[in-house]
């Protein structure tokens, strides 16, 4: 819970829950000053809280930095005195990190209470490092100065000079060159043609990796979860889509993993960020065995649950084994309409819905219908916009406690989940643990850190 209470240069004040050394005790008007003398031999400060000379209210400092349940408990237990009108911890407040980028008070999904996911109590804790490495299978990046300095040299994994509108198949040169299509173009569909309207260039890996790693702080656009990291831009998907053959090959390569006729990467990723997926009753081998291969070296696979409003158990990669699997949300903490939703789904965190001005992602886009042309800034909606976020949040536990497992970060999320609405139309067998909170979640892992491995 964040409760603003003040202003000042560096943002809003905060509590900080978690614990505190310290007790307020209010009087009732003329206590005694037995009562005072009481308290002193009860091993409290000289001066009785300074009932003697008229006070009505002081601190009792415990000596001790303790969790707030216990200093709760000790507060509780002051009520019983009858001169003492209530006592309560002494919380602490500190200064949250709110970045000066100009567009940040659109990107609601970091912030608001509702549905956001508490990101600016988290970046209390971290705003990320360059040691941090997060893999992007995408449609490839364009340039933009919101996120140039986070990028490493990537590469192209689409094997179809078509579907890759460069004129080869894999090259070193991940840049986005546009994935726009004319009616047909992918074929038919029960005689209907796909796309059945002309479709622009969707940008949409630079949007995914905006809402990653956009450089925050920066008096730039918007923010990413992690203000520094290092983003790898693998390009999979291009008109028509891609191929799981070509899109596993680039997950191995990012893991650092040996793929056939490619060096290996020198940059090895502790994150893969997928937000894709396609119709399929069951996961394939060929993914669930890349996929195994990639957890078994530590690194984290982020999957988004898909947007055809059903179970995601129909949608692969989101019903494979040894994954994170995110579903999104509204702004009003409800199923967003289009996300899917199952017992596969692990969590959900906000995908917007565009219908309404406002109350979509806000992240990096480009202008261009066809091929880029200018940079900008762009509300989408769905799970590949709630993925990210989730993604991006492993990536900030990386950077704290990079020796827990993936399975563990996962347990952490889960655990730290905040609970729907009363009224939201999710249950825990449809939406997962709940809706992700950066901040616990964080907390979470850096308690993590005190823990024996065997007993985690």
């Amino acid at each position: 819970m964040d409760i603003s209470v003040a202003q000042a240069d560096s943002g809003s004040f905060r509590l900080n829950i978690k614990k505190t050394d310290r007790i307020i005790i209010h009087f009732k008007e003329n206590p005694t000053r037995a009562n005072a003398i009481a308290f002193i031999k009860q091993g409290t400060t000289e001066g009785g809280f300074g009932v003697a000379s008229g006070k009505r209210r002081e601190i009792f400092d415990i000596g001790a930095n303790l969790d707030i349940e216990d200093v709760q408990i000790l507060a509780d237990s002051l009520e019983k005195d009858p001169q003492v009108a209530f006592a309560e911890p002494d919380l602490l407040m500190h200064s949250m990190m709110v970045p000066d980028d100009p567009l940040f008070n659109e990107q609601w999904h970091f912030f608001e209470q509702q549905a956001g996911i508490n990101l600016l109590a988290a970046w209390d804790i971290s705003t990320g490092n360059k040691d941090i490495t997060i893999g992007v299978p995408d449609t490839g990046f364009t340039e933009h100065d919101d996120i140039n300095d986070q990028l490493l040299p990537g590469y192209d994994f689409i094997s179809d000079p078509w579907m890759a509108n460069d004129g080869d198949g894999w090259d070193n040169s991940p840049l986005d060159t546009g994935d726009s299509l004319q009616p047909g173009a992918c074929g038919t569909n029960n005689g209907n043609p796909v796309p059945t309207n002309t479709r622009k260039s969707s940008w949409h890996g630079t949007h995914v990796m905006g809402t990653i790693g956009a450089s925050g702080n920066n008096s730039d656009g918007v923010a990413g979860v992690l203000w520094q990291s290092s983003i790898l831009p693998l390009r999979v998907l291009g008109r028509c889509g891609g191929y799981s053959s070509d899109i596993t090959a680039a997950m191995r390569w990012a893991a650092g993993l040996p793929v056939f006729g490619m060096p290996i990467n020198k940059h090895p990723v502790s994150v893969l960020n997928l937000s894709l997926g396609s119709s399929s009753l069951t996961c394939s081998q060929t993914y669930q065995n890349a996929i195994n291969e990639i957890v078994a070296t530590g690194v984290t696979i982020v999957v988004a649950a898909g947007n055809s409003q059903r179970n995601a158990e129909l949608t692969t990669p989101a019903n494979c084994d040894n994954v994170i699997v995110v579903g999104a949300i509204n702004r009003l903490a409800q199923r967003a309409w289009y996300s899917n939703y199952g017992n596969n789904v692990d969590i959900m965190a906000p995908g917007g819905e565009t219908k309404i001005q406002g109350n979509g992602v806000l992240s990096l886009f480009n202008s261009g219908l066809n091929s880029t042309e200018e940079s900008s800034y762009k509300e989408l909606q769905g799970t590949s916009m709630a993925t990210p976020q989730v993604a991006g949040l492993i990536g900030l536990s990386v950077g704290i406690n990079p020796d827990l497992t993936p399975a563990e970060r996962e347990t952490l999320l889960k655990a730290s989940a905040r609970a729907f609405p009363v009224d939201s139309n999710c249950t825990l067998s449809r939406c997962g643990a709940g809706i992700v909170d950066a901040a616990d979640f964080l907390q979470l892992v850096q308690e993590s850190l005190q823990k024996d491995p065997l007993q985690r």
